[in-house]
């Protein structure tokens, strides 16, 4: 068989598919242990690893290509800045939500969950464009 290049980006697709079915497979099982069968971290801790790894991997690799972390939405620059300030927010509340369900209404612990969630997430995305800076300078 020839190297073809519509064979090679069918197999890019291909396995693009298969990535994320798996990536959001192994997130559904994480999510059904915790919160179906009341499983800790701890209990977690491969799938949990292995998703996070796969998600760290896929982040920085697409930030080091230089691709814009709101791919393939184009977005001018006011966009991208409330972008980068609402999914951070919206993490927060997501995860204050998820403690308040698993453990209670402790206030300390709801704003703890917001606190870690929103400023990692905050950190994740400065972190982005940071490497897509470097990556800009250094390509054009």
């Amino acid at each position: 068989m020839k190297n073809d290049e519509r064979v090679n980006a069918d197999v890019k697709i291909a396995k693009s598919i298969g990535y994320t079915i798996f990536w959001f497979g192994i997130f559904a099982v994480i999510l059904y242990r915790w919160f179906i069968l009341n499983q800790t971290l701890m209990d977690t801790l491969d799938f949990f690893l292995v998703w996070f790894i796969a998600s760290l991997a896929q982040f920085f690799a697409l930030a080091i290509k230089g691709i814009p972390i709101t791919y393939p939405v184009t977005m001018n620059k006011k966009e991208q800045l409330y972008f980068v300030f609402l999914v951070p927010l919206s993490t927060g509340i997501l995860s204050a939500l998820i403690v308040f369900f698993k453990i209670g209404s402790d206030i300390r612990r709801l704003l703890c969950g917001f606190t870690v969630s929103f400023f990692g997430t905050l950190f994740l995305f400065f972190l982005y464009r940071i490497i897509l800076h470097m990556w800009e300078k250094r390509n054009t």
